[in-house]
This record gives structure tokens, sequence and C-alpha cells, in this order.
């Protein structure tokens, strides 16, 4: 489209508006006496008269206290209230009220009925055969009751005639017998309930008391006692990774020539730091195939750091602490380093 025909288009579509606009300005000028006349009063109440009129159903009208109660649990009726639950939209079983005495208005909570083995469990029961007075039972409160244990160990003592705690204080304590407790219901028709301690764990252990005091289990102890004679082996034993037992004959040869081991066997020399520049341990050179040392797990490049706790930097330094701790030690613990990884090389001193 070339802009000629742009030009064409837009004048066409310009007049097309005004022709439109001016005829719905026409119109309107027509037709605007005849919308400012009010309608006909006669008709109008024809109408209306015609209609049914809305009849008013006072049984759905809702009191204002009531609709203050529901969305305002803190209501002053209710201050002062633990158990004031207005605001309940869970479909939970409210607790009923009663009447504290004929004529007065205040109103104490009343427990729904739930089976009394729902709400408690009987810990221990302690039954006085020659006065009952003198029975008691420990129980707890089970998390549907709504109750907090308290104590140490958390429960409650009680005895004959004594009641639960609200808001099942209309439970009562009837009696206590070897065969359980028996709860009764003050002001209901409910049947009295036993229940007695919870099941034994047969698992646990039970102590026995005889006339001395504690009886003791025998032991049951079924480990054979042998006379195997200890190991003690001719020449050093690895047992595991880094583990050996010293031989006898290999201890022997080494304190006897120590001095030659060191020189043909292996080749040592003092390591430093290379970031402090002191000296921090013992540093093998080479080790001799198939020498004492190599038996004895030492391997090139270890550098040997510390015995026993006690850090070492020269052989001699090592020679004099296992010398003047021979008698002290059956177990010598070696920290050894090598290519930046840390081991512990344990060797054991069989006995004597």
């Amino acid at each position: 489209m070339n802009i000629t025909q742009a030009k064409i288009l837009s004048w066409l579509t310009a007049v097309v508006l005004a022709l439109g606009l001016s005829a719905y300005v026409v119109v309107f000028l027509r037709e605007v006496k005849t919308k400012n006349v009010l309608p006909d009063a006669a008709h109008v109440q024809a109408v209306l008269d015609e209609s049914k009129s809305i009849e008013s159903k006072v049984e759905d009208i809702v009191a204002y206290d009531t609709v203050r109660e529901l969305f305002h649990p803190s209501c002053e009726k209710c201050k002062g209230s633990k158990n004031c639950r207005h605001l309940n939209w869970t479909g939970a079983v409210q607790a009923a009220q009663i009447p504290v005495a004929a004529g007065e208005d205040q109103v104490k909570p009343v427990a729904p009925a739930i089976a009394v083995k729902e709400l408690v469990r009987i810990l221990m029961v302690k039954v006085d055969m020659a006065e009952s007075k003198d029975s008691n039972v420990f129980l707890k409160y089970r998390p549907k009751s709504g109750v907090t244990n308290t104590g140490n160990p958390p429960g409650f003592l009680l005895r004959q005639g004594d009641h639960l705690v609200q808001p099942h204080d209309r439970i009562r304590i009837a009696s206590i017998t070897a065969d359980g407790v028996l709860f009764a219901f003050d002001g209901d028709e409910r049947d009295s309930e036993l229940l007695g301690p919870d099941e034994l764990d047969v698992g646990a252990a039970i102590v026995q008391v005889g006339p001395d005091g504690v009886v003791m289990p025998k032991s049951r102890n079924t480990i054979p006692q042998g006379n195997a004679p200890v190991f003690n082996p001719d020449r050093t034993t690895q047992l595991g990774a880094n583990h050996f037992v010293l031989g006898t004959n290999d201890m022997e040869f080494f304190n006897e020539n120590y001095a030659e081991v060191l020189v043909q066997d292996v080749r040592t020399a003092r390591h430093q730091d290379p970031k402090t520049g002191k000296y921090d341990g013992i540093e093998i050179k080479q080790v001799a195939a198939g020498s004492i040392a190599e038996r004895h797990g030492a391997q090139e490049g270890d550098v040997i750091k510390s015995i026993n706790g006690h850090p070492v930097t020269s052989v001699q330094e090592a020679i004099t602490f296992a010398k003047n701790h021979a008698n002290e030690y059956t177990v010598w613990k070696i920290v050894v380093e090598n290519k930046g990884k840390s081991r512990t090389v344990i060797y054991e001193t069989p006995p004597k």
C-alpha cells in the first residue's frame, strides 16, 4: 500500500465515524423530551399492588449476645473460666454444664461419658487388707483426658474416696482391691468400672527380695574357661593393618644389635618442617628388603612423629624414650606421616 492509498483510507474512515456520530446525536435529541417525562403514578402503584409483600421471619433472628459469644471467646460471662470454648469449629464433643447447687447461676463443666481406661493408666496399686483406707493407687492421666501430669515421677497418688481432677471430678475411687481399682460415677447411672494396672513387661528385670535382702540371680555365664597358653610368638606377628605383636626372639635380637640394624637395614634422617624449618620427626629414607625393619612395618618416606604421645625428632631421642619406659608400657603407639597422610602403628609386647 502506497502513501496515497493510506491517505484515502484514513479520510474514508474519518468520514464514516463522523456520519455515525451525527446520526446518534440526531436520535438522542428526538427522544430526550420523552425521557424527561416521569412515569405514570397510577401505573407504578398498580405494579406495587400486584407484588407480594416480604414476610419477616422472627425465628431467623439471632440474639446479639449469641453472635458476640461466637466471635469473641473471651466474653465477659466466661472470664476466668478455662473451659470457655465458644468458637469451636472442630466438631469435638463439648462438656455438659450443670449448676453447682440449686438456685445458683454458676456452672461447672462435666466431662462427656468416656471409659476410665481411656482417661487414666494405673501404674501401681497398694492394697492394705487390714485397713482399706491405707490402700492407694498411683495413676497417670492419658493425653485424651486433657490433664497434665505433675510431680516427680509425674502422676497422682490417690486413696479410696478420692475423685479425679476436673473436668473428670465426678469419677470417684470406690474401692481398691487385689482385683484392681473400682471407679464409680457421682450423679450418673453408669455402671462402675474396674481397672487394673498395666500388664508387666516380661522382658524387664524382676527383683526378688528374701528374708536377707535382695536375692541376686545366679550367673548365666556360659563362656568356657580353657587352659590354652598365652599367645607369645617367637617372631613378630602382624594381627591386622598397622597392628603387630612383637616376637620374643626379634625383641632380643634388636636389643643386642640395634646399632647394626639402624646402619644396615634402614637409613634415617631428621625431618624438617618445610614451613617453619624446625625438626619435627624422624624420616626413613631407605628400608632394606627382607630386613627386620621391613617385617615390622617400616616404609620408605615414613616420618615418625611421636611414640605414645611423646614427640621425637631424632633416632637417639626415640631409643632413649623406649628404654626409659620399657617397664611402663606394654602397648606402643607410633604416629607416622607419609605423603601428607597420618597413620598409627601399634606394637604390643608379649606378656612376661
